[in-house]
């Protein structure tokens, strides 16, 4: 089972303002370019998906993605002169007011390829998640996660998914019903590692596995201290922890603990696992590590 540890305090409405943490928050997007304050979801959601989300294979064989069709329904077959289905599949997608030319976007593909010989799709979204008015935006997810599960279906019998520092506003502040976010319902084994905590990125533990580094919050090491906890760069620091993972000969040891208080006192030593690429089914709970403030990110141990 997941253990229910919340062992960060959401920023002081007296440092940001009255009702911060829970009537609104700030947010920026992935340059770290304050867009906007904002405080809740429309009412009527109804006509706002204007635009789709489109994937596309990468494999070792072909030098151009190729654009996949999501079948109409289940029993049409997915068919793509790239695809093997004797390989694994490895999905990525982008964020809010990105797409899929975003750099640690493509670094993780290549870093796949790089890996094994996988198929890797990407989702791009960018013409629902360039709505700069967020909570439409964050709706979007619904249309695009429903679209994702028919072509998934089609083409694989079961799958994990690694979230990294899942977005916060509108998914769990307020929170949302299981089926609109990201949760250990959504597959066999799903493993969260949480860089930005409380703020832009999930502040409970909601997968089978969730991995805080440095503690999970703001700023990660590395990162600007003065303009924490708002600063993008802790929040992205998910990403490029995972990546570094993919074919790191240095891994990422986390332990479990019931806090990153016993944790760096020292309480919490053994039974390690390990946190990204690695992470196992069979690792449940709540994990700790420190990283470096630098690639390579991973310690030395």
């Amino acid at each position: 089972m997941i253990i229910p540890v919340y062992v960060f305090a959401i920023p002081n409405e007296t440092e940001y303002g009255p009702g911060y943490g829970d009537e609104w928050l700030l947010y920026q997007d992935e340059s770290g370019t304050h867009i906007m304050n904002f405080t809740a979801i429309p009412n009527d959601t109804r006509g706002l998906i204007f635009g789709d989300a489109y994937y596309y294979l990468y494999t070792r064989l072909n030098a151009e993605p190729e654009e996949l069709h999501i079948p109409n329904d289940s029993d049409q077959i997915f068919t793509s002169q790239y695809f093997n289905s004797s390989n694994l599949v490895k999905v990525i997608t982008h964020g809010w007011l990105t797409n899929m030319n975003a750099t640690w976007l493509q670094d993780m593909k290549n870093e796949f390829l790089s890996n094994n010989d996988y198929n890797v799709i990407i989702i791009d979204w960018n013409e629902l998640s360039r709505n700069p008015i967020y909570p439409w935006a964050a709706f979007s997810t619904r249309y695009v996660g429903k679209q994702t599960a028919k072509l998934l279906d089609s083409i694989a019998k079961s799958y994990d998914i690694d979230g990294m520092d899942p977005a916060r506003p509108l998914f769990e502040l307020p929170m949302m019903p299981e089926h609109c976010r990201l949760d250990k319902t959504d597959a066999e084994f799903v493993d969260i590692i949480h860089t930005n905590s409380g703020v832009h990125g999930y502040y409970k533990s909601q997968g089978h596995a969730d991995f805080y580094p440095n503690g999970g919050s703001s700023p990660q090491p590395g990162c600007n201290q003065i303009i924490a906890p708002f600063d993008s760069c802790s929040h992205l620091r998910a990403t490029l922890y995972f990546n570094e993972s993919i074919n790191s000969a240095t891994l990422f040891k986390a332990f479990p603990c019931e806090s990153w208080h016993k944790f760096e006192n020292g309480h919490c030593t053994v039974n390690y696992t390990y946190m990204g690429l690695q992470a196992k089914k069979e690792d449940v709970g709540v994990f700790y590590l420190y990283t470096n403030s630098e690639p390579p990110f991973a310690i030395s141990s």
